[in-house]
């Protein structure tokens, strides 16, 4: 009976703070203009729901046709557009409810949200107790880019939830929950597989686990039909799929002495999921032709190797780096460090990236480390022998919790107390500046009422429904009057020579976090 008592406070303390993090999102909604990506994903779910997955085979299918889902419910006409942002942008401006279509799309990722967490929990239970397990929980509901990522139509939250899912089942030891687990993986984005692989190896050491042929094969046979399925059971090959384009990425993306053998396949070789084949060849053709990332004041195409590392200490809260250290410092038991262990493979994999675009990339690293985190806590509240150690423990949970919450609701901008009050000199894109501010633009201009605008802002909304008078400009000459710059244009074109006359000025204001509005002579 005390048992029964247990598990129900620890399931309803759970809900509690799921229920908590998803009304915290489902907040900031109608806050954020679409970000750059937000547009194609919902284009391509609509497209899945609809009956063919053509316009961008990038990512797999799943996060989109969550957000694509409530317009289609809501039977939005099928787009005249045949490329991917404008066909994303006629659904969202279908009707005149801009704000209204948008938040109703991003309802799709509180529910991978929910999952993350509950997986998470359970993750932890597997080798904690339930009480570091709803600390986990709190910790990972608490954390700026987890909140962020998770009120957009995008694919980054996903692996955040499919990863401790997947890690769990591997631990049941049972091939159905696996091979379920490891689809849900597969549909969610490509880099599943590549954090997935080398955790799974250190899970499977520290717990000793060798699964049989048979366990193998129906794992595996139960993934694949599923992750087929989510492609519609398309069966052709690459060419039919995706034309000249498809055959060419899949042999970018082979090794070199395999790249003629691909390319036949490509052309030849009928597949399951061309499109899987097709957007994982996108993915490695991408990485390797590299991404314009900006890094402390720098502009490279192929990154950095401590991109990671570094974006993430500033974009982390401090006190939950400090918790997670702690934690790590008292991990002994070999299975308990394997969550440790986890977290490093994830950013070891992720330093080797040729796309340094933002810590969205990354977002699985945070369900290890929460759970590092809050063995921390609750080892700290036992351990604590006066009342100072405990006040101390509760002020840097205090310092964690308020810290973020005052911020509300610009987390997708937030970094931590290193990197202020000028974020934008560390990194940008999805960090800080992904368009999401232009909505906030919008109301400036009608509350100053200005009838002409100059705008340099990382954007794919359509300034013109929203009634700003726009005019372009160069950024190595000035214009006059009402200028808006966002910060990553800015970073941009400051690091390679532009916006010099710029620093003789000071904004009229900062809308957002990420729009600089100034009035010029």
């Amino acid at each position: 009976m005390r048992r029964v008592g247990r598990d129900w406070r620890y399931a309803a303390a759970l809900v509690a703070l799921t229920i908590v993090a998803v009304v915290r999102v489902a907040s900031t909604h109608r806050v954020f203009s679409e970000v750059l990506d937000e547009p194609a994903h919902v284009a391509a779910g609509f497209e899945w729901l609809s009956g063919s997955y053509t316009i961008d085979a990038s990512h797999p299918p799943l996060a989109r046709i969550l957000g694509a889902l409530p317009l289609w419910l809501a039977d939005y006409p099928l787009p005249q557009a045949k490329d991917m942002v404008p066909f994303g942008n006629e659904l969202l401006y279908h009707g005149d409810r801009y704000v209204k279509t948008l938040a109703r799309a991003r309802i799709g990722n509180l529910l991978l949200l929910a999952v993350a967490i509950v997986a998470t929990a359970e993750w932890t239970r597997r080798a904690f107790s339930k009480s570091v397990a709803i600390v986990a929980a709190a910790l990972l509901t608490t954390l700026p880019p987890v909140l962020g990522h998770a009120g957009l139509i995008t694919t980054d939250l996903a692996p955040l939830a499919a990863i401790p899912l997947a890690l769990l089942a591997l631990q049941t030891k049972r091939p159905v929950p696996i091979g379920l687990a490891l689809a849900f993986g597969l549909l969610t984005k490509f880099s599943f597989l590549i954090f997935f692989v080398p955790c799974a190896l250190i899970v499977l050491v520290a717990h000793r686990i060798r699964p049989n042929a048979k366990q193998l094969a129906i794992a595996t046979g139960i993934a694949f039909v599923i992750t087929w399925a989510g492609y519609r059971f398309d069966f052709r090959t690459p060419r039919a799929y995706g034309g000249d384009h498809a055959v060419h990425v899949l042999g970018v993306a082979a090794p070199a002495p395999l790249r003629d053998f691909a390319r036949w396949t490509a052309e030849h070789v009928p597949l399951p999921a061309p499109a899987f084949a097709t957007g994982f060849g996108m993915v490695q053709s991408h990485n390797k032709g590299g991404h314009k990332a900006f890094l402390l004041g720098e502009v490279r195409t192929h990154g950095w190797w401590y991109y990671f590392p570094v974006v993430f200490f500033y974009k982390t809260p401090i006190p939950f780096l400090l918790l997670a250290l702690w934690g790590a410092l008292l991990l002994r038991d070999r299975i308990r460090v394997t969550y440790l262990l986890c977290a490093t493979a994830i950013m070891a994999v992720s330093m080797t990236s040729g796309i340094n675009i933002g810590l969205r990339h990354i977002l699985p690293i945070y369900a290890p480390l929460s759970i590092v985190a809050a063995f921390g806590v609750v080892e700290s509240w036992k351990r604590a022998h006066d009342t100072f150690g405990r006040i101390a423990l509760t002020g840097l949970l205090g310092w964690l919790f308020i810290g973020v919450a005052i911020d509300h609701p610009d987390y997708l901008a937030w970094f931590n107390e290193a990197a202020r009050p000028n974020p934008q000199r560390i990194t940008v894109d999805s960090n800080l500046d992904w368009g999401q501010d232009t909505l906030r633009l919008e109301r400036v201009v009608r509350e100053l009422h200005i009838e002409s605008l100059s705008v340099d802002v990382m954007t794919n909304v359509r300034l013109d429904k929203f009634g700003i008078p726009i005019n372009g400009f160069d950024a190595n000459l000035q214009p006059s009057g009402w200028v808006a710059v966002s910060e990553t244009p800015l970073a941009f074109r400051s690091a390679e020579g532009g916006y010099g006359w710029l620093r003789t000025y000071r904004p009229v204001r900062r809308i957002g976090k990420s729009i600089r509005l100034y009035k010029l002579p």
